[in-house]
């Protein structure tokens, strides 16, 4: 519990981070001062559910996800909250019912344990490549195949 109560701690002082820099603090002499932006901050998934931590010892991961052009990651669920970033290319959550959210370059997003299981897949034209932060606990895989 400290320990989610430190990253909680330390996750405000990053996100904070804009407001500091808005003063010129990070400037240096031979140029801009550096940029910090919020990409995200919610406490919502992605269709509206709250979200909850994992019980035991927490555990922070970060994925780099490469989807060639045509590809997909099969059925999945998650057993935790996660965030994803897509850094390249257009990428679809895609669910059984048909269901489709679709994501370009920039855009973030949140799922969790109540999401329903889905698919991830490159919509788009060429490479796509998302970064995923799973707030997992020790033990708890990120993953979980479903079957179709």
């Amino acid at each position: 519990m400290l320990f989610k109560a430190l990253i909680a701690t330390v996750s405000g002082l990053i996100l904070s981070a804009p407001a500091v820099m808005a003063d010129g603090h990070g400037a240096t002499s031979d140029g801009p001062a550096v940029e910090v932006k919020q990409l995200m901050s919610t406490s919502k998934t992605l269709e509206g559910d709250s979200f909850s931590y994992p019980e035991g010892l927490s555990e922070l991961r970060l994925y780099r996800v490469s989807f060639p052009p045509g590809t997909g990651f099969p059925l999945h669920t998650h057993p935790m909250p996660l965030t994803g970033y897509i850094q390249q290319g257009k990428i679809a959550l895609v669910k059984p019912d048909g269901k489709k959210y679709v994501f370009l370059s920039g855009d973030s997003f949140v799922i969790a344990d109540q999401t329903p299981a889905h698919t991830m897949e490159n919509v788009g034209d060429g490479y796509a490549v998302m970064l995923v932060n799973a707030v997992a606990a020790e033990g708890l895989e990120t993953v979980v195949m479903e079957k179709p």
